[in-house]
């Protein structure tokens, strides 16, 4: 099954039936309004322009590769598809309607059309910030990041001067001190008390606050920027959980994982929310400068 075989094999009118197309503004509401992990998004460039960027939560799979992959989507949930401009995609949608693939979506203008939040880099791209070491346990490589994010909003507490600027960033650090509790919780109820490690509630994750402002200093002028950096890593926290969720064999932690994706995308709509507020001024935050 090569993708010239099968394109061999279709009948000629049927590549001319490429189906529905969304737009980037309706797949953002579409994707916005379901829940984690019913509606599967599909990158199908190469490898290096993924790494280059790509879509939260996105699979990659090469379109030369997908005939032979099938079996990693799951043909009854909405599959939306995407491609540099869209003519990739278009090709991907007609073999996934062909293999029985129902609710397929193209992507219109590909990630060109995309005035979203990108990605780039390979799949742990930006967890360095907050992962250090190896892992063999992914609850404890999320609670490490989890730990991370906040300790990250806490030091940027100290850098804004508004009290309702620090007050935002120390309810975002609540937020991940919830995210802590509920993968403490899971971890303790899959894993076997034998192998739990007895500290895990005194690891204060890899984050590292100097060696983030190295990367990112020079743009964190401001609350707004702060917040734009909060998005990428709440976005990064996202595509984490969705992998996750994605390889996760237990349908009890499958869904731990996806609920846990459902969270991080409520922090990315409060952050949207108070980063449109800084916009039209109705908070300061776009000019204020930053310690």
């Amino acid at each position: 099954g090569s993708l010239e075989e099968f394109l061999q094999n279709q009948p000629w009118k049927s590549l001319f039936s490429f189906g529905q197309n969304m737009s980037a503004e309706e797949a953002r509401v579409y994707r916005k309004q379901q829940p984690s992990g019913t509606c599967q998004l599909l990158d199908v460039r190469q490898g290096k322009e993924y790494e280059q960027e790509h879509l939260p939560g996105a699979i990659l799979i090469p379109i030369k590769e997908l005939l032979a992959r099938l079996q990693e989507l799951d043909p009854q949930k909405t599959t939306l598809v995407y491609s540099r401009s869209g003519v990739r995609s278009k090709a991907a949608c007609q073999l996934l309607r062909g293999h029985g693939f129902h609710n397929v979506y193209n992507l219109k203008g590909g990630i060109r059309g995309w005035n979203g939040l990108h990605l780039s880099g390979p799949e742990i791209k930006g967890m360095e910030f907050f992962i250090s070491g190896e892992f063999d346990d992914a609850f404890l490589m999320a609670y490490m990041m989890e730990a991370g994010l906040k300790k990250f909003y806490l030091a940027m507490v100290e850098k804004v001067h508004h009290q309702e600027q620090k007050n935002l960033l120390k309810h975002m650090a609540g937020f991940e001190d919830g995210h802590m509790a509920k993968l403490l919780h899971q971890y303790r109820k899959v894993c076997p008390v034998a192998e739990q490690k007895e500290d895990v509630t005194a690891m204060e994750g890899g984050f590292d606050i100097e060696m983030t402002l190295d990367a990112y200093g020079s743009h964190i002028e401001s609350m707004e920027d702060i917040i734009h950096l909060g998005m990428m890593f709440e976005t990064q926290a996202f595509d984490l959980y969705s992998r996750l969720s994605r390889k996760e064999k237990n349908p009890q932690t499958r869904d731990f994982y996806l609920h846990m994706a459902n969270e991080e995308k409520i922090h990315l709509n409060q952050l949207s929310r108070e980063l449109d507020k800084i916009l039209a001024g109705q908070i300061p935050g776009q000019k204020d400068q930053v310690d």
